[in-house]
């Protein structure tokens, strides 16, 4: 059904990387997610008034909201597509990660309206009417829910949509929310305990965990979260792939929209080749980043000795210090100033937020001094991302 659906309404499927088909893939998303969610509402609502169930009527409506998700999933198809303007230079990519948030808050809104009701209910029970026919319906919407969770998450990972990941969690979350539905309707056969406000409570607890996970997914983009190390490493491989790039360092990258990365990185370079050349070669990595990964790409030229001996040994002694101090802490930007009586060790040392600097400077200092009394390290520290 999935490639079906697929191949009869999204043409050119197989170029998901380009707006126009990622839109095409978003509109089908949406339909496809609307249409099913109402259906189910109406068959759980249906069930749930047959049944006099509290439980099945809040798993009708949590299909409401996830209809509304999907509306509102589309409309952000529409608006992260829009073209970069005067006001919005870097695009509408982020109106993604708005709506998810959105939609976190109207289902935790939900929920709490469920334990509010599922408390009532255990309060002041009610009789549940126990009927095959709606546990029928229930099992097959269960079905349904599975298929649209698998839809969904086929979707987004096409287009790297993290709205439809987060539909895709929320629909296998469904699957589970109904089936302690259809178990509470079986138990409440066999007890005269309220066991239907019970599982209202369990439903209206998977709601709101739901919503707090969408909530958490549309959050980090937006205050900024680190990077994709897949990412990280193909930015890595591809700008060390060139000959005149001896490495890199300082790697910032911001997201503005599933597939839009805005990155910047320090590339050294031989300090004696030809300047000219290299800047050439520079300018081709950024275009090659933004050709196959998509990545908007600013390369810093750092250019540093390769062919002094003298600094090339001081180097590979600093570097042997703070391998011995810790295996995981690395350098870039070495500069050597010499004098008679005081050599500066210039140098960045990449560390992760465990080191305490200061302490960290100070044993440095003492390991280079312990080599030549005369090195005097200027140390700026990095912090791995």
């Amino acid at each position: 059904m999935t490639h079906l659906l697929i191949r009869l309404f999204v043409p050119g499927a197989d170029r998901a990387s380009e707006q126009t088909i990622r839109l095409r893939y978003g509109q089908l998303a949406g339909i496809v997610g609307i249409t099913a969610n109402v259906l189910l509402c109406l068959v759980k609502l249906l069930a749930g008034i047959v049944t006099h169930s509290i439980s099945v009527m809040a798993d009708a409506v949590n299909n409401l909201t996830d209809a509304l998700s999907s509306v509102i999933s589309l409309i952000s198809f529409h608006l992260s597509g829009k073209e970069p303007d005067k006001e919005h230079p870097f695009g509408y990519g982020r109106t993604e990660y708005i709506a998810g948030l959105f939609v976190s808050m109207l289902i935790i809104f939900v929920g709490f309206q469920f334990v509010k009701s599922s408390a009532e209910r255990i309060l002041h029970p009610s009789a549940v009417l126990f009927s095959w026919s709606s546990i029928l319906l229930l099992v097959v919407s269960m079905l349904v829910k599975l298929w649209l969770g698998l839809f969904n998450r086929r979707i987004g990972k096409a287009i790297d949509s993290p709205v439809l990941m987060a539909a895709m969690q929320d629909s296998l979350n469904d699957v589970i929310t109904t089936g302690v539905v259809v178990l509470g309707m079986i138990a409440s056969r066999f007890t005269t305990l309220p066991v239907d406000g019970y599982v209202g409570i369990v439903v209206a607890a998977f709601i709101l965990y739901a919503g707090y996970g969408l909530a958490k997914d549309a959050l980090s983009p937006l205050i900024g979260e680190k990077a994709d190390p897949e990412l990280v490493q193909e930015i890595h491989e591809l700008v060390t792939s060139y000959d005149d790039v001896l490495g890199i360092h300082d790697l910032i990258a911001h997201n503005y929209g599933a597939g839009r990365w805005f990155a910047s990185v320090h590339a050294e370079v031989p300090s004696d080749g030809d300047m000219i050349a290299i800047h050439e070669t520079i300018d081709a990595i950024e275009q090659q980043a933004l050709k196959s990964l998509n990545v908007f790409l600013v390369i810093h030229m750092d250019p540093i000795e390769i062919n002094n001996e003298r600094v090339q040994t001081v180097r590979s002694q600093t570097e042997q210090v703070l391998h011995a101090i810790d295996p995981t802490l690395s350098m870039h930007d070495f500069r050597m100033v010499d004098g008679e009586h005081q050599i500066n060790l210039i140098f960045d040392v990449v560390v992760d937020r465990d080191f305490v600097p200061e302490e960290l400077r100070t044993r440095i200092r003492t390991e280079l001094h312990a080599i030549d009394p005369r090195f005097n390290p200027v140390i700026v520290f990095d912090h791995t991302m």
